[in-house]
């Protein structure tokens, strides 16, 4: 995957990008929000992780800005016991969820994510014939809620403990972005 425009590049994650990746995982900051501060990853756990087949289509991606490495993304078609995983009704249509952070603290709370998020909307729905994107925020993680209502998605329903972090079951909104009912997203096509 290549996704350029303006300032803003989505591309495969490769091999050499695992340093980078320690270095986000590491940090309490990020790991406050993505993980948890007591997860211990180590480069050979990382590569473990992140090379690790997929019963389902994957696109794992590093998120650049002004071609600096911030962020990373993991974008996915959900299949089979995904549905049940995230309460969501088993359909024909094509769903994707995605997972994303951005590892470099300060270029939080400046638009980018929500950026990111819309190229990966234009790719799947334009790649892919999406009909609908997900995501299972924490409850508590504010600041991503808030860019993902920017960015068009809204909240569907509640993941009661859906997500172990810190040794706690937390709990998540399923957000959900849906291609034919989202007029901002018809409105950037007619542009």
């Amino acid at each position: 995957m290549n996704i350029e425009k303006d300032n803003i590049r989505i591309r495969s994650l490769t091999n050499d990008d695992f340093t980078l990746m320690l270095k986000w995982l590491t940090d309490e900051r990020v790991l406050e929000f993505y993980g948890g501060r007591d997860k211990k990853y180590t480069l050979e756990s990382l590569k473990k992780h992140y090379t690790e087949e997929s019963e389902s289509e994957l696109y794992r991606v590093i998120i650049e800005y002004n071609n600096t490495p911030i962020g990373y993304g993991q974008i996915y078609r959900i299949c089979g016991e995904l549905y049940n995983e995230y309460n969501y009704p088993e359909t024909d249509e094509i769903i994707y969820a995605a997972d994303q952070f951005i590892g470099e603290p300060e270029y939080w709370s400046k638009g980018i994510g929500t950026r990111y998020i819309k190229l990966i909307f234009d790719f799947l729905k334009n790649e892919r014939n999406a009909d609908a994107v997900i995501l299972d925020p924490r409850k508590n993680n504010i600041r991503a809620i808030k860019s993902y209502q920017k960015a068009g998605f809204r909240i569907i329903g509640d993941l009661p403990e859906h997500e172990l972090h810190e040794g706690k079951k937390e709990d998540c909104y399923l957000m959900e972005y849906r291609f034919d009912e989202n007029n901002e997203y018809k409105s950037n096509l007619k542009k």
